[in-house]
Parts: C-alpha cells; sequence; structure tokens
C-alpha cells in the first residue's frame, strides 16, 4: 500500500487504532451489515449531512438512528427474520436509503427491483424468489398486481409509522448481513440479476482505485440522480455513506432540475451515465451551473468522444470513466488523460484486484473480453468468466470498447455491430444521441435502421444524414432507414435499445 492511500485511509479512520475498534464494535452490534457501515460513520460524523432528499437534511446520527428504528419496526410488526426475503421497488429518496441497512440489519435478502420491471415480471420474480414483502412508492401502486402472493407495504406508510411511534424494542444480533441483489438489464431490455453478500474485503480494491485515482476522498458533496437499485447507483450511495460524504438525492433524472441543484448545494462529485451527460451539456447555462465540479464518473454506457471534449473545455480534466458489468461490479478506469490522449474513448485500465484477458482474438486484435475479480457475484467471485463484451487492447494497456457479441448483426454476409454506426453518428456535432437496431430485409435479410436525436436548432435530414455516413461506413453497416425522433431513457438513464 502506498504511503499516499495509507495517508488517505487515517484521514477516513479506517485503519487508526479507534477506526479499527469502532469499525469492530459496530460489526459486533449489527453484524456486518450497511447498517455497522452507517453506526461507523454516524460515530465520526454525526452532525455532518448525510442525506438532501426532497428538500429536508439529514446528519449521520438521524439517518442511523432512523434506520434502527426501520429495522425495528419491521422486524417486530412485519415480522422479517434472517433469511426472508424482500422486494424493493422504490426511487431515490430517504426511506430508500434507509430500508437498505435496516434490511441489512435484519439479515433478509434484498431484491433491488427495476422500477421499468413489468407487472407480469414482478409477479415472476415474487414467485420465484419467494418474496415475503413488497415495499413500493405509491406511484407504482397501479404496477402491483392483485394476486401477488406476499404482503406488500408502501414506502410511505413505513415512514410515517417511524417518524409517529416510539420503537424502543431491541433485534436479535446476527452475524452478517443478508444477500443484496440488483436487477438490470441495460439498455437490451434481457433482465439480469447480480447477487452479492455484505463483506467488508469486496470493498477494499474499489475503495483503493477511487481514493487513488479519483481521490474522493478530498471532496465533499455528491450528487446521485442514478438509480440506487441500479449497482452503479448502489455503489455509489454505500462508498458516499463511507467515507461521510453529503449526497443529494434526485429521484427522476431532469437536467434543468439537477443543474439547479448542482449549483446550490455546491456538488463537486457527479456520476452519470453518459446520456444524462449529453442533456446536460444542452443546456447553455450548464458551465457557470457546473462550476463547483471537480469529478465526473461516466459509467453504464458508451461514453462519445464529443462529451470528453465539451467536459474538458469547460470544467477541465475532471471527467473519469468507469467501465464494469452487472457480474464484476466496475474493474477500469480511464483517466482525464487517458481520456484526452487517445482519439477514441477508452474504457481504461483494470483496477488493483483485478485480472483481464482477451480471448478468441481476431486479426484486428479484437477479443471477448474475460475477467476475474473478488468483489464479483456470488458464483462468480475470483472466477474466469466471460463479460460477452468485444474489446482491443493497445500497447499500453488501454482497452477499448468494440461491442456487445450478441448484439453483432450479419448484414449482407459482413459482420456489424450496431455500436460502433452509433459511435460515427453520434460524432457528429447536430447529434445528440442515437440508437441503431437491426431489422429483417427480403432482399439482404438482416439490415440495419437507426433512430437519431438531434438537438434543437439542427436542420439535418435523415438525408443529409446518410450523406455524411457514406464516407465513414461501410455498405453492410450504413442503415437503411433514419428516423429522426427523440430518444426515450430507461430509469437508469440509459438509452432505450430494445
Amino acid at each position: 500500500m502506498s504511503r499516499t492511500i495509507f495517508s488517505k485511509l487515517l484521514k477516513l479512520h479506517i485503519i487508526t487504532p479507534g477506526g479499527i475498534c469502532n469499525l469492530a464494535r459496530s460489526f459486533y452490534r449489527d453484524g456486518i451489515s450497511l447498517m455497522a457501515l452507517m453506526r461507523f460513520s454516524s460515530i465520526y460524523y454525526p452532525d455532518r449531512c448525510a442525506l438532501v432528499s426532497e428538500g429536508k437534511r439529514y446528519t449521520y446520527k438521524e439517518m442511523y438512528d432512523n434506520a434502527q428504528c426501520l429495522a425495528k419496526l419491521l422486524f417486530c410488526d412485519y415480522g422479517l427474520t434472517a433469511g426472508m426475503c424482500v422486494g424493493l421497488l422504490c426511487r431515490n429518496h430517504m426511506m430508500m436509503t434507509l430500508l437498505l441497512p435496516a434490511l441489512s440489519r435484519l439479515g433478509v435478502i434484498v431484491k433491488l427491483m427495476n422500477t421499468d420491471m413489468a407487472s407480469s415480471k414482478m409477479s415472476d420474480l415474487a414467485v420465484n424468489n419467494k418474496v415475503d414483502l413488497l415495499i413500493y412508492d405509491s406511484e407504482f401502486h397501479d404496477k402491483i398486481p392483485n394476486d401477488l402472493p406476499c404482503k406488500t407495504s408502501q414506502s410511505g406508510t413505513l415512514y410515517n409509522e417511524i417518524m409517529d411511534r416510539d420503537l424502543r424494542w431491541s433485534i436479535p444480533r446476527i452475524k452478517q448481513g443478508g444477500e443484496i441483489s440488483v436487477f438490470t438489464g441495460g439498455s437490451s431490455g434481457k433482465s439480469k440479476e447480480a447477487t452479492r453478500r455484505m463483506n467488508v474485503t469486496q470493498f477494499l480494491p474499489p475503495l483503493y482505485a477511487l481514493l487513488k485515482e479519483l481521490r474522493l476522498d478530498e471532496y465533499n458533496s455528491v450528487f446521485l440522480s442514478l438509480p440506487v437499485y441500479h449497482g452503479f447507483g448502489l455503489a455509489t450511495l454505500v462508498m458516499s455513506f463511507l467515507m461521510g460524504k453529503k449526497v443529494c438525492l434526485m429521484n427522476h433524472f431532469d437536467a434543468e432540475k439537477a443543474l439547479k441543484i448542482i449549483d446550490e448545494e455546491e456538488i463537486e462529485v457527479l456520476p452519470v451515465v453518459p446520456a444524462m451527460l449529453a442533456r446536460l451539456w444542452q443546456i447553455d447555462e450548464a458551465p457557470a451551473l457546473m462550476k463547483t465540479v471537480k469529478c465526473i464518473i461516466s459509467g453504464g454506457d458508451r461514453l462519445d468522444k464529443k462529451w470528453v471534449d465539451v467536459t474538458t473545455e469547460h470544467l477541465g480534466n475532471v471527467l473519469f470513466n468507469l467501465f464494469g458489468t452487472t457480474e464484476a461490479g466496475f474493474f477500469m478506469i480511464a483517466s482525464p488523460e487517458d481520456l484526452s490522449r487517445n482519439e477514441e474513448v477508452t474504457i481504461g485500465r483494470p483496477i488493483r484486484g483485478v485480472k483481464c484477458k482477451l480471448q478468441n482474438v481476431d486479426n484486428h486484435g479484437v477479443g471477448s473480453l474475460w475477467v476475474r475479480s473478488g468483489w464479483a457475484m456470488m458464483g462468480l467471485k475470483n472466477k474466469w468468466h466471460d463479460t460477452g463484451d468485444l474489446v482491443y487492447r493497445d500497447s499500453e494497456g488501454c482497452y477499448f470498447y468494440r461491442g456487445r457479441s450478441d448484439n453483432m448483426v450479419v448484414c449482407g454476409g459482413e459482420n456489424v455491430f450496431p455500436e460502433n454506426v452509433e459511435k460515427v453518428i453520434n460524432s457528429h456535432t447536430d447529434v445528440l444521441n442515437s440508437v441503431v437496431y437491426p431489422v429483417t430485409d427480403p432482399q439482404f435479410g438482416t439490415v440495419l435502421n437507426a433512430k437519431v436525436e438531434l438537438k434543437p436548432d439542427s436542420t439535418l435530414t435523415s438525408e443529409t444524414i446518410k450523406e455524411k455516413l457514406r464516407p465513414q461506413l461501410s455498405r453492410a453497416e450504413m442503415p437503411h432507414h433514419i428516423t429522426i425522433e427523440p430518444i426515450t431513457t430507461s430509469a437508469t438513464g440509459k438509452l432505450k435499445r430494445n
């Protein structure tokens, strides 16, 4: 461990004698759980603002006390005990951040459900996972099936109960918090589940990377509009609380409202998906309203070069590109220097504690990316597995994304990747976003079509876009039909590609 990282961990009280003792006491009292980490933070930052949500502020002591009350309520009134299963269908708000440590303290298995999930999928999940209780926001009431085979409760109801009652009961001790599963289909619509159990050691390599490369210990405030039920959002929340940051929550991303919060709360750390970053830069006042931002963390989707250039022009070298998968978590970081040095956006280099290799490399040096890490989902921890991503590695060890192996399309006998076509389309200054997808064609079997979202003042048409693309794309890659229309995003902020 370098002297710099050692001093950072000392500053965070993680490896001081007192910090080690307090961490041990927290684990003894609340088990190895998210509640124990919240207790640890409440000891060192009791009066510091932990959360800003829906116009209200909560200190670390208030968060810990309320999470304890919620755990007692769920144990005594709802009968939740270790090994039972709870589904959460909630947006970003204070109760969501309390439910995570409270349920972890009870040893409950938590299923973080995507708010875009269909009612039929919800029923299947409840049956297959033997869900005992579903907690949901009132706005999703109409999505809850009447025949759901479990108890249900609204998050607002739980909030009123812990605020109105004096809960003095005790709850059984546990050794370790329950499992947490995230469900994500990315932009494809194909749902995947990644399950992890709370383990202190699994946070150390990612924490080491975030301290060393991003210097997150030096900043005080984090803006979080990424859904907490998504892996990127969940990791951001947990790491921020562990380091005693002020977390400003937004329950649904809106560029203008986000910029107002960033300005008023003097936000320094901004985790985003690329589609969010693109929409922020469409606001004329964005450079002035983002003047306090010192670290932007992009992840969850492909980052286009023009947003790297725009960010660097207005804010300097503040943009980092993180790469990971649902199964493995995040395991690569590209620094601002990496992003500016290369004409193509790199997904970075593996962080400490990760092994990566390429399999089935073709004549162009592109191969399947395999990864092995100690914080992968249960069943894959410390095991090599195929990410399904096709990448290229240059002589300096930087990796470059080429596409998903399962997205490859054969057009006129040629292998093409929609992601590469999107990258070319998005390089045009008038293009905000694009989605390229295959369709059946009676003459060629399969061809590509595209939806393109233009900046509001653009005069481009479908035909002028094609004219600009012809010198850059092969015949097989050229979209046969281009539709100009707004492109919707999922609840996680990604472009919907299904």
